[in-house]
């Protein structure tokens, strides 16, 4: 069966009404025949606004030369385009997961309220992604395969060609003379999925040539009981979420009386909600024997490229991954003037007669973090304190108390971010004041 744009029409309805499509265009056959066929559909149909974006993940020498191609082709196609550039390291999992990692972090930043990135993931790659979590021994999540939709960031992400073959995008691309480029790393049977698709998979084809379809039924079959078990897991979660100081939070109570695998999963799900990429299954099972093990006094923490988990107390704590924070030395706060702080939110000074900083304070405060020896009476009590004892009075978690935002007036401590002012800095009833308002990067879902 040929692929034509008019394909695309049913499964984009629901898009639609979105204020913004992004399309992820590598410049390979996959996206460039996507991007085409989103370009004549729009002839006929009144579609959102588009708009492409190229990485440049600058690990190939032809890097620059797929990125001029892009910018090439959206002017032809009167298409806008943006180009970003990353910076890939390379982790245990290798390049190719660095890269994603690289990559899914610009569409986050992109991606708004109300918008829909388009992939061009298609049928072979749901394919090859099953035979490549089945080796590594994925469970039921795993073995699901690529979702066609999901939550991505403030918008989703969407993926229109999961039910045609690359054969299809092939022909089609061949039908209408488009040109792409091809990533020389394709040829390298080093990598696991080029060693899937150039040298196992052309053997299964051989004897069963139907082998994807069905691969897909018995997909939609682990689909629809990893379904049913989430939504088991969902019961249990309910209720033991939430949110502490910005932090998504997980009951530790949740976890009680249940064993390794289901354990697993309900900390999977509790991710999943998240969305946030699952760690290994090892990595999972270090982290719940820690909690098994753990003293009164021990936090085990379960850390990857973009996020963290921590235990406190009687909780858990899942938030993203900070920033170094001596990159905010020497800011300033003012009225009107919000100071956003990469990895930890922005600060604003909310004016409010009565409450919260004295008005000719707050015309000159200085940002910074704790450096050990403060001390701070906050308004309302008898006597001053330590930081340190305030700040553990208050249970904020260990890993924030360095990372507090503290406001202060030459070397006096005025107030200790959104928690409280301190004493003799305070606007009086009459007087007019400025509240803290911390707007922190929180994982919380929001409604």
């Amino acid at each position: 069966m040929s692929l034509n744009p008019e394909d695309l029409l049913e499964p984009l309805q629901p898009f639609r009404e979105r204020r913004r499509w992004l399309l992820g265009l590598s410049g390979g056959l996959d996206s460039v025949v996507l991007l085409h066929l989103l370009c004549e559909l729009r002839k006929q149909e009144n579609l959102p606004p588009l708009l492409a974006v190229h990485v440049n993940h600058r690990i190939s020498d032809n890097a620059n030369t797929w990125s001029k191609y892009c910018q090439r082709l959206c002017k032809k196609l009167d298409v806008e385009l943006e180009v970003r550039s990353v910076e890939v390291v390379p982790g245990k999992r290798g390049p190719e997961a660095a890269a994603r990692d690289a990559r899914y972090q610009i569409f986050e930043e992109l991606v708004q309220e109300n918008e829909t990135l388009l992939l061009a993931h298609h049928l072979d790659d749901q394919v090859e992604t099953f035979f490549l979590r089945l080796l590594r021994g994925a469970g039921t999540q795993g073995l699901s395969g690529m979702p066609a939709q999901r939550r991505l960031a403030q918008g989703e992400l969407f993926r229109p060609l999961l039910g045609f073959q690359r054969e299809q995008l092939q022909e089609y691309a061949t039908g209408h003379k488009l040109q792409w480029v091809e990533d020389d790393s394709n040829a390298n049977t080093q990598l696991n999925r080029n060693y899937l698709r150039r040298q196992v998979l052309p053997l299964l084809e051989q004897r069963w040539p139907g082998y994807r379809r069905s691969v897909m039924r018995g997909v939609d079959a682990i689909r629809e009981a990893e379904s049913q078990l989430r939504e088991q897991q969902g019961d249990r979660l309910r209720g033991a979420t939430g949110e502490d100081f910005g932090e998504a939070t997980l009951q530790l109570s949740a976890l009680h009386e249940l064993g390794v695998e289901d354990s697993s999963r309900l900390l999977r799900s509790w991710l999943k909600q998240l969305d946030l990429p699952n760690p290994g299954r090892d990595q999972l099972r270090e982290f719940l024997q820690q909690l098994a093990q753990a003293g009164p006094g021990s936090r085990p923490k379960l850390q990857t490229a973009s996020y963290v988990v921590r235990r406190y107390r009687d909780k858990l704590y899942a938030s993203r991954s900070f920033v170094n924070e001596a990159l905010l030395v020497g800011q300033s706060l003012k009225p009107g003037q919000g100071l956003t702080m990469p990895g930890l939110g922005r600060l604003d000074l909310i004016p409010e007669r009565g409450a919260g900083i004295r008005a000719d304070c707050a015309l000159a405060l200085g940002v910074g973090f704790r450096d050990g020896g403060e001390r701070c009476q906050p308004v309302g009590r008898e006597h001053g304190q330590s930081l340190k004892k305030l700040l553990q009075e208050y249970r904020v978690p260990p890993w924030w108390r360095d990372r507090l935002p503290l406001l202060v007036v030459g070397d006096e401590l005025v107030a200790v971010a959104d928690l409280w002012v301190c004493e003799g800095f305070q606007a009086a009833a009459d007087e007019e004041g400025y509240k803290v308002r911390w707007q922190r990067n929180s994982l919380v879902p929001s409604d």
